[in-house]
């Protein structure tokens, strides 16, 4: 079993130009443990948006998917990251609450593996969305090879992971296979500090 810390081991239509070839076999693995997502204050974490939204590993037009971090300090990473490339001062997207999730979920692709995403050409993970349509076709991959999610370093925080999980069809908002919220989330009236090892 793999946690935050270790390691173990109706579809949507495909747009035009959507990968055919799977990437070389990333292995599967089973992920358990706790990890954190940042939400707005009042929020559901598991929240099923109206408008499906794109990701590093994947295009909503595609499959859907909840992406989760490995530590406070990732998920703050991330959010200082989606916020700069915003162009939105930190200060006016608060509040915030940040929730933590216990996650057992198997069949998870694991691209923080070595050699997987070097394979794929992407031999370090850029902060910033210009990159994503080189890693999307990864996730989607994965997707139709049948993971549930795929494993991946952050992009935003050195040495942190980011777990993407597929979500294909709308359900109660409260419910995703495998993950359950703890409740009560932290909330954020004012800006944390920076955390360790973010990339900008």
């Amino acid at each position: 079993m793999a946690t935050p810390g270790d390691r173990t081991a109706t579809q949507p239509t495909e747009p035009p130009g959507a990968a055919d070839e799977p990437i070389e076999e990333a292995p599967r693995i089973h992920v358990q443990g706790t990890w954190w997502r940042i939400t707005r204050a009042d929020s559901d974490p598991l929240f099923w948006t109206a408008e499906a939204a794109d990701g590093r590993w994947q295009r909503g037009s595609v499959v859907r998917a909840l992406y989760l971090g490995d530590s406070e300090e990732t998920v703050w990473a991330e959010w200082y990251r989606h916020t700069s490339e915003a162009g939105v001062p930190p200060h006016q997207r608060l509040p915030r609450a940040i929730w933590r999730l216990e996650v057992d979920i198997d069949d998870i692709a694991d691209l923080t593996a070595p050699g997987i995403l070097e394979g794929e050409g992407i031999n370090r993970l850029d902060p910033t969305r210009q990159q994503w349509p080189r890693t999307q076709p990864i996730g989607e991959s994965c997707w139709r090879e049948g993971a549930r999610g795929v494993l991946a370093p952050a992009a935003a925080r050195a040495g942190g992971r980011v777990l993407a999980i597929f979500r294909l069809a709308a359900g109660p908002t409260d419910t995703v296979t495998g993950v359950r919220p703890v409740p009560p989330p932290k909330r954020f009236t004012s800006l944390p500090a920076l955390p360790p090892g973010l990339r900008t």
